[in-house]
């Protein structure tokens, strides 16, 4: 297991759903295929990632036959609409189906706490203050930043006036 992905951990946010650090090598695919992980929603841009990294967690999804859906999304950034709405949707669907999800960030503190809380207002119907307290409950280190909070209180009332 990648020191990275020991170091800033992963862990269960809901039945199925898990949230976390980027995977880095085949090790790291492995220990969330064991964990029974079939889809992964994956924020993390290219960049994000050290050299070879990213072409190794690709093959080793290919092997491990895990589904891995793109979501590049900027570290620190804000998260749009559409990236809320897509996240939630391909978690929900992905749970719907019987399969464990793993959502990632680079560290698993921000981008995918909160799409993983889009997933829970979504699919659950937890109001976004409510999903984030319980995305917080299961991941204490979970730590959306303000403006991500303020992204996902935004979508959740865009939803509702929909």
């Amino acid at each position: 297991m990648s020191s990275w992905f020991h170091e800033y951990g992963w862990g269960a946010v809901a039945p199925g759903l898990f949230t976390g650090a980027y995977p880095q090598d085949a090790a790291d695919v492995a220990a969330l295929r064991a964990a029974g992980v079939a889809t992964v929603v994956n924020l993390c841009r290219d960049e994000e990632y050290r050299p070879g990294a990213r072409a190794a967690v690709t093959a080793a999804y290919a092997g491990a036959g895990v589904v891995e859906h793109r979501m590049a999304s900027q570290d620190y950034g804000g998260l749009t609409p559409e990236l809320l709405e897509r996240g939630a949707a391909t978690v929900g669907a992905a749970l719907d189906a019987g399969q464990a999800v793993y959502v990632h960030c680079r560290a698993g503190w921000q981008r995918s706490a909160t799409v993983a809380a889009a997933a829970l207002v979504a699919r659950d119907g937890l109001g976004a203050a409510a999903a984030l307290a319980a995305v917080r409950r299961a991941r204490p280190d979970a730590r959306p930043l303000p403006h991500q909070v303020a992204d996902l209180l935004a979508w959740e009332a865009g939803r509702q006036g929909a």
